[in-house]
């Protein structure tokens, strides 16, 4: 695997597999209880694609402050943002549109969509 490929592949699996100690799964609880990427509890009603949708959201403002110093951090910055940023405004639509989405959640997707606008 080449440098590039290898940083992605270990940065995906570092947000798919572990969180602080490399014991938790990374991502959203499907049920109950659950805090975003930063460690903040959030709304425990909310349904997992929504769950889905704020940890996405929150990873593509991650990756699109970073800065890219050269080459092939721009070249793992652009990868990670097409992988993290993707289709993320056609989710939010379908969430908002969704009637079984509660006020709680449609304000947790309102807040995390709002920054990624434009």
């Amino acid at each position: 695997m080449t440098g590039l490929a290898a940083s992605i592949a270990a940065a995906a699996l570092l947000f798919a597999s572990s969180q602080g100690d490399g014991s938790e799964p990374r991502g959203p609880a499907p049920t109950g209880a659950w805090t975003d990427m930063y460690g903040d509890a959030q709304h425990p009603g909310a349904s997992y694609r929504v769950r889905l949708f704020v940890h996405a959201a929150q990873a593509c403002l991650h990756f699109a402050g970073e800065e890219a110093y050269d080459a092939q951090r721009a070249a793992f910055l652009n990868a990670m943002m097409d992988e993290t940023c993707a289709g993320l405004e056609q989710r939010y639509r379908a969430i908002l549109a969704d009637p079984a989405t509660d006020a709680l959640s449609r304000a947790l997707v309102e807040r995390h969509w709002e920054p990624l606008r434009d």
